[in-house]
């Protein structure tokens, strides 16, 4: 997948522009402030159709502007080319593709394929469960549009069933519809997830080997939901699985109104991280765990391609400067040259000069100028 051209209107601070990119990508340099990172934000928001950084997309306007406008061009593998543009003027946010305006947002939801790297990523192995949760379930989101409304259904759903847990002499029948739902989307999200996991676990081990030069990692899925299913790892059943959640609700239903809240379900799952058998997120070092999330989003990339047949476009944001010239050197080999890659750097480091292929462009105050 390669994006070929990128328009810009009062989108942070980034000056209004129209780019056109190469088939290789770009090595985007500049101080730190200046832009770089809304620049990859913009690319990825065609991905997202929002921000990965902020919850309120109002942040994205340009200060003193009443909207922003992201449009972007590409061509997948066989060729193939499409559009897509992203409104949003602080009351609704306005997709179309190919020029024709979606109902839904969803509609377009991860159509262009990319991933993001940023220094940040780290919080998904060293921060809580939530963070895994949340960033499995962007990944299985922009994979599947289902998993996106099933996703949303079990945490209405969970929503509902917490409320009533907190009010007094609520009836059965009442809590029992929500269960229901909960249930079936909740068996549906942690099967897939659970699958997920399971797919690039070994994608995710044989690369952080090749990066860490011997290092044996692993990564599971650890489900408390599947675990009271008795469902074999091997053979998922979501019927099974959801008739097993089913009667846990009902059975715990009386202690989840002493604490107010549902203490089962894929709200309560994680991702366990491991390095040579020890928990990565207890006992690594800072060098393993970015080799580790850095592996995770490789992973990512490599599972799109199996999954969709096209390669999804990669984004940096400064994370070279956070690995020794070893990993550095690693990362390149393994990822960056079979990719259009876009990379922010404060300055063009030595390492950077394997990327020949790349042309520079320079960002200072938002303006974007060729290097």
């Amino acid at each position: 997948m390669i994006i070929r051209e990128l328009k810009l209107d009062h989108f942070r601070n980034l000056a209004d522009t129209s780019l056109e990119f190469p088939e290789k990508g770009q090595l985007i340099i500049g101080d730190n402030g200046q832009g770089k990172t809304n620049l990859l934000e913009a690319i990825y928001y065609l991905t997202l159709l929002k921000s990965f950084r902020i919850r309120n997309d109002t942040e994205c306007i340009r200060f003193g502007e009443s909207h922003f406008l992201v449009q972007g061009c590409w061509t997948d593998d066989h060729g193939q080319r499409e559009r897509v543009s992203v409104g949003y003027d602080s009351r609704r946010k306005k997709v179309a593709l190919s020029g024709i305006e979606k109902k839904k947002v969803s509609e377009a939801f991860g159509i262009f394929k990319s991933v993001i790297f940023t220094p940040d990523d780290i919080l998904i192995i060293q921060g809580g469960p939530a963070l895994r949760r949340r960033y499995l379930d962007i990944v299985l989101s922009i994979g599947s549009p289902l998993y996106l409304e099933r996703l949303k259904r079990y945490k209405r759903a969970l929503c509902s069933r917490n409320m009533l847990l907190r009010k007094n002499s609520v009836p059965a029948a009442m809590i029992t519809p929500w269960e229901e739902e909960m249930a079936v989307s909740g068996a549906f999200v942690a099967c897939r997830r659970f699958s997920h996991v399971r797919q690039i676990a070994p994608i995710y081990e044989k690369l952080f080997l090749g990066l860490s030069s011997g290092e044996k990692a692993s990564m599971a899925y650890r489900s408390d939901l599947l675990n009271v299913s008795a469902v074999s790892p091997e053979d998922l059943d979501e019927t099974r699985v959801g008739a097993a959640f089913a009667n846990r609700l009902e059975k715990n239903r009386r202690l989840d109104q002493q604490r107010g809240t549902t203490l089962s379900g894929p709200q309560t799952d994680d991702i366990l991280f491991a390095v040579e058998g020890r928990p990565l997120r207890n006992y690594g070092s800072q060098g393993q765990k970015r080799t580790a999330v850095i592996c995770l989003k490789m992973a990512e990339a490599e599972q799109i391609r199996l999954s969709n047949g096209v390669q999804p476009v990669l984004l940096l944001d400064d994370i070279f400067s956070e690995l020794d010239r070893r990993r550095s050197e690693n990362l390149l080999q393994e990822l960056v040259e079979r990719h259009q890659s876009f990379i922010t750097a404060p300055r063009k480091e030595v390492i950077f000069d394997r990327l020949g292929h790349l042309p520079i462009r320079k960002i200072e105050r938002g303006v974007i100028s060729d290097g």
